[in-house]
C-alpha cells in the first residue's frame, strides 16, 4: 500500500493579502522593502518589491521565507543557535538557499506551517518588525 499525505497551504489570493499588508506595515516604518510569500512547500507565491528597495533584498527575502518555512522556526533564532554549534554553520553555510539573518517567519494557522513570509530591505530588526506585524494584523 502506498500512503499519502494532505498538506494544507496558502492559496494565492490569501499571499496577496498578505504581501499587501506586509508592504503597509514597510510603509508606516519608511522603509522600501522587498516581500516573499511562499507556500507551504517553499514555492514563491507572491514576490513584490517597493520603488527604491536595495537590490540584494529580492534573494533574501526569498531565502527568509524559504528558510522559515522549511525549518518551520522564524529566521531570528539561527543566530545564536548557530553560534553555539560552528559544525551547524558550517553544514547550512554550504546550502544555496538559507538565510539564517530575521526576518522570515513561518504562517501557521491551526497548528500547521501553510506556508512563510521573508522581508528583506532595512536592518535585521526592521525586516523582522515588518514580518512580525504583518502576521499580528492577520492574528497569525
Amino acid at each position: 500500500m502506498i500512503d499519502l499525505i494532505n498538506q494544507t497551504s496558502l492559496t494565492l489570493e490569501s499571499a496577496r493579502v498578505l504581501a499587501g499588508e506586509a508592504l503597509r506595515q514597510a510603509k508606516a516604518i519608511g522603509k522600501c522593502m522587498h516581500v516573499t510569500i511562499v507556500d507551504a512547500a517553499g514555492h514563491v507565491l507572491v514576490y513584490q518589491r517597493m520603488p527604491g528597495a536595495p537590490y540584494p533584498g529580492r534573494e533574501f527575502s526569498e531565502k527568509k521565507a524559504y528558510t522559515a518555512v522549511s525549518f518551520k522556526k522564524s529566521t531570528a533564532v539561527w543566530k545564536d543557535r548557530l553560534a553555539e554549534n560552528p559544525h551547524l554553520a558550517a553544514g547550512l553555510s554550504q546550502h544555496p538557499d538559507v538565510a539564517m539573518i530575521g526576518g522570515g517567519l513561518p504562517i501557521t494557522i491551526d497548528g500547521a506551517v501553510v506556508g512563510a513570509i521573508g522581508i528583506a530591505g532595512g536592518l535585521e530588526e526592521d525586516d523582522i518588525t515588518v514580518a512580525e506585524a504583518t502576521l499580528e494584523a492577520f492574528g497569525l
